[in-house]
């Protein structure tokens, strides 16, 4: 086997530790969760090293453990996970840097629906109902939670007001669980652009025709139909993570064209994604780059000001 470019290191070795952490994530699927969801951008590394069919090859021999009844679930999440990672794969190379999110991403959520879909059946349930089950335990979670923090007239409001946030998270379920697998594979974007150099995700953009489904999701919340309202907010939670991660894009490129140290980087990403109103405004700084195009203001300001 040849050595790599790069160093002493063989291929062989890339394989072995490749392998190893398809089958940990199999095996000791809850340990090993945080792997799991950096499988897709692990297979990217792997195929850059080994060709794309060789890592497609030996990405599908942990599969034989679907053989094993207590690792059957586990193996086809696996499989999902490796389908991100030949997704991904393929739009870094030909630089469609909003396909290598959107594609694993659909690819994650019809898997998930039709897992729904399938325990549903085997229960001779509906979607609904798995779904409120679900929501439910969550909520009994949170509120056991809120009872060794909240007053108990704060405590009394959350139990009066519970009924209709489960009712609002049912609505938009759907897009809830899209957007985490969507904000999964951007994480596995930005470990590949950390790596790859040549990968600038500050210049991305959304194409201009999604303003069309904003307003779409708008003018739908405003119809008194409930399918139409359920529909156009779940629409709108879609359409609204694709504006955060433009206005983040124009954030990072603002930051990096006045050389920014990177820890007040890190600082201002992690107050942007953990403030939900930073996040609405940094989403509708997104929405108006369709227009007013921010990142060519910051190169023309930059420019003045030498």
């Amino acid at each position: 086997m040849p050595l790599m470019s790069r160093g002493p290191k063989t291929l062989w070795i890339y394989t072995g530790v490749f392998l190893f952490m398809c089958v940990l994530v199999i095996v000791m699927t809850q340990r090993a969760f945080p792997l799991a969801l950096c499988l897709p951008s692990v297979y990217l590394m792997y195929s850059e090293k080994s060709g794309i069919k060789n890592a497609i090859s030996v990405g599908l021999i942990p599969v034989v453990l679907v053989f094993i009844p207590s690792l059957f679930h586990s193996v086809i999440l696996y499989l999902c996970l490796i389908g991100c990672g030949i997704l991904l794969s393929r739009y870094v190379r030909s630089r469609q840097h909003g396909l290598a999110v959107l594609a694993p991403a659909c690819l994650l959520s019809c898997a998930f629906m039709l897992s729904i879909w399938i325990l549903a059946g085997a229960e001779n349930a509906t979607y609904k109902s798995v779904v409120t089950g679900w929501v439910q335990a969550v909520m009994d979670q949170v509120a056991m939670v809120y009872e060794s923090m909240l007053s108990p007239s704060d405590m009394m409001q959350f139990k009066m007001s519970r009924a209709s946030i489960e009712a609002r998270i049912i609505m938009v379920f759907p897009a809830i669980m899209a957007t985490s697998f969507a904000f999964i594979m951007w994480l596995n974007l930005l470990i590949v652009s950390g790596i790859k150099r040549d990968l600038s995700l500050k210049e991305w953009r959304c194409p201009d025709w999604i303003v069309a489904l904003f307003i779409l999701a708008c003018v739908s919340i405003l119809v008194r139909i409930d399918a139409l309202n359920a529909f156009g907010l779940n629409l709108l939670i879609l359409v609204s993570q694709v504006y955060l991660y433009q206005g983040l894009a124009i954030v990072a490129s603002f930051m990096a064209e006045y050389n920014w140290a990177k820890i007040f980087r890190w600082i201002i990403y992690i107050l942007i994604l953990s403030q939900i109103y930073i996040m609405i405004i940094v989403s509708t700084l997104g929405l108006f780059d369709t227009w007013f195009n921010f990142r060519k203001r910051i190169r023309n300001t930059k420019g003045d000001e030498r």
